[in-house]
């Protein structure tokens, strides 16, 4: 602690030296110089020695006097100095420089700002000694209008002076202090926000606009080191893809879709090294204030490690019992069109039981369908040349029956031919999945539209870059929530649930995975009570290296 104090000293010396003394101890120098070189008789003069001397030893005790130590207003002691400085140079100064008496102008600016309301008495008391010393000392009084004015010119304006240095501090100490404030309330804010962030397993990343980290909690520092992330090149060099064994590019890793500003959630991937690999869900979200002004993007990142694991559990236990049923159950099918084609069924008396049976284990073949499709890694497409609007139709025509007496009208909409590359069991296994949704969950009286969009540049010939297949239906609708999980494995909106409607809840996802592996994309748009419209977008010509 002894070896503080010589500091504290120092630093109060200077804060006494740059902030008051030094502009009157400059202007007092430039007073000297000038009156040495054009006014040289009168360097000679007592009293200006007198002026100079006290100016030296005011300067001097700003260094000596230990100011840490003393009251804070006990510095006041160095502008009074001043201002006698002054009366005494402009006493000696009176015949020739005058003037000389506004250099009262720095001491008052210096008590104005720095002292209470009673520095300003000071500060007018001093100008009137300025003015009066001459009188003091023998000089004649005031006998004119002019030597009056002389005489309380300069307090006048030194008052004024004062009173408007002594509000501007005032104004300004407030305003310090409630930056003060503000800035003692973003610190806190700022350390509630880490300890929160901290506290949270989720890793979250602040970036600002400039790219640089503005907030990083420990767990994004733990995902960081795990994905072996290279900071001069903002990626991941150990960032896989689902399948736990593709590199994800740079420009499609999460971290780089972040710093360019995308919005994007639930973005799943792996990252470490096999044996060490964690799955990550990423949420990414631009931060702006009310004003649209762009502040960054914030990054997080939940470990789902678990739940991955324990969703390909229950999908490797789905596939392989799927594939241990269908095996009996295709036997049992098989057995079943032996006797319809070597039996008279009707004449045993065994035609509806057999049908029951037929009828069930079709069913039951379709759900094991199903539930081997829904949980394929990826689905292999066969793309070739075929006239879409044919397929649109046939599909139409097959559950327009099953309409009809649902009491539900089917309307289509195509071109008379549209020549496109795509998988036609596929596509048509999609269009029959929607249209089927469609009729199951449309009330009687209601309508369901089937329509080929070939795009404006299209025409009749397969011209355009992209088609859509649409069906839309007046029916329950799909709530805001529900859609996001819509093509989800096993999910079924609530309304579905309430309704008591079939389903396992796989024929979406087995839509969305043969849209996927002919590089298109589903658009949907419901309400619910007002129907859905789902919109299958593919693109005329498949890649070759699809």
């Amino acid at each position: 602690m002894t070896e503080a104090v010589p500091e504290l000293e120092l630093i109060r010396h200077r804060d006494v030296f740059w902030r008051g003394q030094s502009p009157f101890l400059a202007g007092a120098l430039v007073l000297f110089a000038l009156v040495a070189l054009c006014i040289p008789g009168a360097v000679a003069h007592p009293l200006f020695l007198t002026g100079v001397a006290v100016t030296v030893v005011s300067t001097v005790l700003v260094f000596l006097v230990p100011w840490n130590a003393l009251p804070v207003e006990a510095v006041v002691i160095i502008p009074l100095l001043d201002i006698v400085a002054v009366a005494i140079l402009r006493e000696s100064l009176y015949e020739t420089l005058p003037s000389a008496g506004f250099l009262i102008i720095f001491p008052v600016v210096w008590l104005s700002y720095r002292f209470p309301f009673g520095a300003i008495l000071l500060s007018v008391t001093g100008a009137l000694l300025v003015t009066a010393l001459p009188i003091l000392v023998g000089r004649p009084a005031p006998s004119t209008g002019r030597e009056w004015v002389e005489l309380f010119l300069l307090p006048a304006l030194v008052s004024i002076v004062a009173v408007m240095v002594f509000g501007a501090a005032q104004l300004l100490r407030a305003t310090r202090a409630q930056a003060d404030r503000v800035l003692q309330e973003a610190v806190q804010a700022e350390i509630l926000a880490r300890t929160v962030a901290d506290s949270v397993d989720a890793s979250i990343v602040h970036f600002r606009p400039d790219g640089t980290v503005g907030l990083r909690n420990h767990a994004a520092n733990e995902q960081a080191i795990l994905a072996g992330y290279d900071q001069s090149m903002h990626a991941a060099t150990a960032a896989y893809d689902v399948d736990r064994r593709t590199p994800i590019p740079t420009e499609r890793q999460s971290l780089h879709r972040a710093l360019n500003g995308e919005e994007f959630r639930g973005d799943l991937f792996w990252i470490g090294v096999p044996g060490e690999q964690r799955a990550i869900a990423a949420n990414s979200s631009r931060v702006q204030t009310a004003d649209g002004d762009f502040l960054g993007t914030v990054l997080v990142g939940h470990d789902v490690t678990d739940l991955a694991n324990a969703v390909a559990v229950r999908e490797e236990f789905l596939v392989a019992v799927s594939h241990e049923l269908r095996t009996p159950l295709t036997s049992i099918i098989g057995y079943l069109d032996i006797l319809a084609d070597t039996h008279d069924l009707e004449a045993i008396g065994m035609s509806r039981e057999v049908s029951t049976i037929q009828r069930n284990a079709d069913q039951l073949h379709a759900i094991i369908s199903d539930l081997l499709t829904a949980n394929a890694n990826e689905i292999r497409v066969r793309p070739g040349p075929v006239d879409v609007a044919n397929i649109v139709r046939e599909c139409a025509d097959t559950v327009l029956p099953r309409a009809t007496a649902l009491g539900i009208e089917v309307t289509v909409d195509a071109p008379h031919r549209f020549d496109v590359e795509i998988d036609a069991s596929r596509i048509g296994q999609v269009i029959d999945n929607l249209l089927s949704n469609g009729l199951k969950y449309t009330p009687a009286g209601g309508r369901v539209a089937l329509s080929l969009e070939t795009g404006a540049e299209s025409g009749t010939e397969a011209g355009g870059r992209e088609f859509s297949v649409v069906v839309s239906d007046t029916g329950i609708g799909i709530s805001r929530e529900d859609q996001r999980q819509l093509f989800d494995r096993f999910f079924r909106a609530q309304e579905v649930r309430d309704r008591a409607t079939q389903g396992l809840g796989l024929g979406l996802s087995i839509v969305r995975t043969i849209v996927d592996a002919h590089g298109g994309r589903i658009e949907v748009a419901s309400r619910l009570g007002h129907g859905s419209r789902f919109a299958i977008v593919l693109p005329v010509r498949q890649p070759r290296t699809r």
